[in-house]
């Protein structure tokens, strides 16, 4: 090893720029002559016209290499997002790795740390509001399916609900191939009109592939009525290592590769310029167990693969890190949680989902989000880096206390301290041990409790009169569309108002 030489030092390339290269051209290769199926008709006329080649029996989609590269030369590297009344709220894809809880679990781990039943709308209320108030959670996200809402509704009840105690950035999703529409109606009733939601995008909406390499109705759908209405996308693949995915790391990156340009093309194709997010949520499929971890090394793996090939592309990332697949939350809980959530910052991923997520994001807990937002909070400390000037390097300072002496009287030290350390802990202990059991010895999973208590009684991020009515009527109206009666809409929102 050379001495005085940067050319050995360390950095996060799970990928060489050949192997990145070669992911590229050998994704090209499967698109062009394999394909992709796209089982919506709508997306195959579009698709067809845009010069691809369409079997109409297989619903597959081959694409050429010059469509391809159009398109992800026309999808933006950076968007606006806007919050729930119209403000500017941040640049997505600026580099900064953004947090939010997990998503779309069914069920909720109780507050005894034990017992997972089923999730309500007051769990997502809650969930809601706990996010708000923390300043590490930069979005609110459909968190839990709430066993209240009916099949038929989609996914607009946990829009719903979101609205009404946040006003934070939404990262949502359709279960239902009209979700779109649905949900774009109760963007329109907040914002006040059509030009703002399609100017001043106040939500992110998740879109899956099914893998291996086909696109639903659904997804398809969604896809479509995204571009049309200049809703900002994420594709994710959510592909099996050993399934429904090739078993080797390198070969799920790739079909990863593939599954995302393909919607990518059909999002740009319908609008060039449609913001579309890179996004995965990778797991494998252990041998051993027959369980399908989200957070094993090799998914983190896998997510550091797809992130560099999103890199590349010169598109915003996103994945799910910062959640654990244990069912307590126990050793495991919190090494997987730091294990992922670093990796995802140190890969500068854009959108980070899963806080307070257990068991494949299956449950969420919600004292788990407030631990997670406390290391979150370290996290971006850490991602702020060192701050490297005169007056920091101390040099001066250095000989001025000279050995043995104490920098605990030093005007430099008073103020500098809370410039780069950080005392946002509220649950973490860092105290002799005398303090702590004095203070009663609280775990951090008590003192957890103690917090979500505490937001609990506080209102949230309550809507002005004339939007919650806006909304109630709008919701109102997607109900009755989606074949529900208006007693039953009524009924939903009184337990949302009520929970």
């Amino acid at each position: 090893m050379g001495k005085f030489t940067f050319e050995s030092l360390p950095q996060l390339r799970i990928l060489s720029n050949s192997e990145i290269e070669q992911m590229h051209e050998n994704a090209v290769r499967v698109l062009e002559n394999a394909g992709v199926v796209f089982a919506y008709d709508e997306a195959l006329d579009i698709l067809e016209e845009a010069g691809c080649i369409v079997n109409r029996e297989t619903q597959k989609v081959k694409f050429p290499r010059d469509l391809i590269e159009r398109c992800i030369e026309s999808a933006p590297s950076s968007f606006d997002l806007y919050d729930r009344d119209g403000n500017y709220y941040c640049k997505f894809g600026d580099s900064k790795s953004r947090f939010n809880p997990g998503s779309c679990s069914g069920l909720m781990l109780a507050d005894d740390g034990e017992t997972a039943r089923p999730s309500t709308v007051a769990d997502l209320k809650l969930i809601s509001k706990v996010a708000q108030y923390l300043p590490q959670i930069d979005f609110v996200s459909s968190s839990v399916v709430c066993e209240e809402a009916p099949g038929d509704l989609g996914s607009q009840y946990l829009y719903y609900t979101e609205m009404k105690y946040s006003n934070k950035p939404i990262i949502g999703g359709a279960t239902d191939a009209l979700g779109v529409p649905r949900t774009f109606k109760l963007l329109e009733s907040v914002l006040g009109n059509e030009k703002n939601v399609m100017e001043k995008p106040y939500s992110i909406f998740d879109i899956c592939v099914t893998s291996p390499m086909t696109w639903s109705h659904i997804g398809a759908q969604n896809i479509i009525d995204c571009a049309k209405r200049n809703i900002p996308i994420e594709l994710i693949s959510a592909q099996i290592a050993g399934a429904t995915g090739p078993i080797t790391i390198a070969g799920c990156i790739l079909q990863h590769t593939v599954e995302i340009l393909s919607g990518l093309i059909l999002a740009q194709v319908v609008r060039p310029g449609t913001a579309v997010s890179y996004g995965g949520a990778p797991c494998i499929f252990n041998m051993r167990t027959m369980y399908t971890p989200m957070v094993a090394m090799e998914s983190n793996m896998i997510t550091a693969g797809y992130a560099l090939m999103g890199k590349y592309y010169g598109l915003p990332t996103h994945t799910y890190a910062a959640l654990s697949d244990s069912k307590a939350i126990d050793y495991q809980a919190g090494s997987e949680t730091a294990r992922s959530g670093f990796i995802a910052l140190q890969l500068g991923i854009d959108n980070i989902s899963g806080a307070g997520g257990l068991n494949v994001i299956a449950e969420m807990s919600v004292e788990k989000l407030v631990m997670d937002a406390e290391y979150i909070g370290t996290l971006k400390h850490f991602e702020k880096g060192i701050t490297f000037n005169d007056e920091t390097l101390a040099n001066d300072l250095l000989c001025k206390v000279g050995p043995a002496g104490n920098y605990m009287k030093e005007k430099h030290t008073l103020k500098w301290f809370k410039k780069e350390h950080n005392y946002d802990n509220l649950v973490m202990n860092y105290q002799e041990r005398a303090s702590w059991k004095k203070e009663g010895g609280k775990t951090i999973f008590e003192k957890a409790k103690d917090e979500v208590a505490k937001i609990k009684e506080l209102p949230g991020m309550l809507l002005s009169e004339e939007q919650s009515s806006r909304l109630d009527k709008a919701f109102i109206e997607v109900c009755l569309e989606a074949g529900l009666t208006k007693e039953t809409a009524e009924d939903l929102i009184a337990k949302c108002n009520e929970a």
